[in-house]
């Protein structure tokens, strides 16, 4: 595609004219017209350098070479399209169930909060995530141990078990509270399994696995938004093996075993590469990655560079900033 016609298609998009009409696909003397005002054109070419120079420029249009090959390789199926339906179905019962005549309207308030005009465009977005997510997922799954690796060096991954004492009243704990605290404290120092007194003691919804978390790391479980900063400092500083003492929270106190950290067990579990795999989202910059392994031929070699040139900075972020989010 010649640089002058995607350059129309992108800014139709983006440009929005008071009393204009477009005209991207129009030419005059050769070239593109992408809007009119009175007697005056606004030609792709005049604006080329200037939008294709800026940051949005280059996003744009990247992201537009990346949903091409993303609605080439891994279109819509029926999978994707019934887990949209699913989706869209449990959200209108729930708010149905929760409030009545006036969940229709509690349903566009917060559909409009998180930038939606209506169900139907939330929708589309799964089904666009999902795409996206399956585009990820090809490359994890063909290069999985590169990918693996990665994962083990920077996301920490690790398997934690947690026990909840609650407290109603940080400030003024009940002697039931404090009876119950002692009572884990004291065994937490005997040979009882730790896994046992979470099944018989703990007050966290993960009471019923004995405590378990299941396999948690540092960029895709965000256990501070559940059980706190502090919880989640320990979680990740803990070796194998190792419990932690008493963790005050918000809502009580918590303690911690993290039960394996090994390297091989983490890399079976996660061999399967499901769309849940924490390897899908727990680098940003995957998605380059995944990227450059499509190979594309490019008509016009200004739009080669300006992705090229994207592809490149965006990794010397990731360098600068010594991270992957």
């Amino acid at each position: 595609m010649k640089t002058k016609k995607i350059i129309g298609l992108l800014l139709a998009s983006v440009i929005v004219l008071s009393g204009c009409s477009n005209s991207g696909s129009v030419q005059k003397d050769g070239k593109y017209v992408v809007a009119s005002l009175k007697d005056k054109n606004l030609f792709a070419d005049d604006l080329y350098s200037q939008f294709l120079s800026s940051p949005t420029g280059k996003n744009a249009t990247f992201n537009f070479v990346l949903q091409k090959i993303i609605d080439t390789y891994f279109p819509v199926d029926k999978d994707m399209e019934q887990y949209a339906d699913d989706a869209v179905e449990n959200i209108e019962a729930q708010y149905q169930s929760q409030y009545g005549d006036e969940a229709d309207a509690q349903i566009k308030s917060a559909l409009a909060q998180r930038g939606y005009s209506d169900l139907e465009s939330y929708r589309k977005s799964l089904i666009q995530s999902l795409q996206y997510a399956t585009l990820v997922r090809n490359y994890v799954k063909n290069d999985f141990d590169k990918v693996f690796e990665d994962y083990y060096k920077t996301a920490n991954p690790r398997y934690i078990t947690l026990i909840k004492v609650s407290v109603a009243d940080m400030s003024k704990p009940t002697a039931e509270e404090k009876e119950k605290l002692k009572e884990v404290n004291a065994l937490l120092k005997t040979d009882k399994d730790f896994a046992d007194i979470a099944s018989s003691y703990s007050e966290d919804s993960s009471k019923d696995a004995k405590g378990n978390l299941g396999l948690v790391d540092s960029k895709t479980t965000n256990l501070a938004s559940t059980y706190g900063e502090e919880v989640e400092k320990k979680a990740f500083a803990l070796k194998k093996g190792q419990t932690s003492g008493q963790i005050k929270g918000s809502d009580g106190y918590y303690f911690l075993k993290c039960t394996e950290t090994s390297k091989e067990k983490i890399k079976e579990e996660l061999k399967s590469v499901d769309l849940n795999s924490p390897l899908l989202g727990y680098n940003d910059y995957i998605i380059y990655d995944a990227f450059e392994t499509y190979k594309l031929t490019y008509d016009d070699k200004n739009i080669q560079k300006i992705i090229e040139d994207f592809i490149k900075d965006a990794r010397k972020t990731k360098k600068e900033s010594g991270g992957n989010s």
